[in-house]
């Protein structure tokens, strides 16, 4: 595993201390107004420091975000429709809860092209022939995996993302995975 750069350490340890901090002195406040100063025992630090615990991870998952636009729904309906032009299409694509918020880099031929949060998907043209798909997230990296695309039609791939890895499956090209992806935010890439 990778170590984090000092400075998202030290931002870690901020987020922690200033949440632990805030949380503590806000419980404190509202427990003495509570018990009209009667001498009741103040929360616990650890709830404080809970919160600040949970913050500092929200932020580790995503400070690895970037800003992606989003195509328009004209660009999403082009990008959806037959190819035509000799090239090969790839759509990539995320739907599921499991770490929604946090963008997984996309990787064909062993250059980033997108980065995909969920629901989301992009539309990559690449050239006909054997391309290799990767997805990267919180520096751990799927298995690659081998897609064949072939001229005038579309791939897709989509991403599931579990607690512990990222898997690549290929879907079939049918009416109704393209009806979800019609009425699902696509990136530009």
């Amino acid at each position: 595993m990778k170590k984090l750069p000092l400075s998202k350490q030290l931002i870690f340890v901020g987020i922690v201390f200033g949440v632990a901090m805030l949380t503590s002195f806000v419980l404190a406040f509202f427990a003495a107004a509570a018990a009209g100063r009667s001498g009741q025992p103040l929360p616990s630090p650890i709830i404080g420091l809970s919160m600040g615990v949970v913050a500092g991870t929200i932020y580790l998952l995503l400070a690895g975000n970037k800003r992606v636009a989003l195509a328009s729904s004209d660009a999403r309906q082009a990008a959806l429709a037959p190819v035509v032009d000799g090239t090969a299409r790839l759509i990539v694509f995320r739907r599921g809860f499991v770490g929604k918020l946090a963008g997984v880099d996309v990787y064909v031929d062993g250059e980033v092209r997108t980065q995909l949060k969920s629901p989301r998907f992009a539309a990559l043209t690449v050239g006909p022939g054997t391309h290799t798909l990767e997805t990267r997230v919180q520096n751990k990296s799927s298995k690659p995996f081998v897609v064949e695309a072939v001229a005038n039609t579309t791939a897709i791939v989509e991403i599931e993302l579990g607690l512990k890895q990222q898997v690549l499956v290929q879907r079939a090209d049918d009416a109704n995975l393209r009806t979800v992806l019609a009425g699902t935010p696509m990136v530009i890439a």
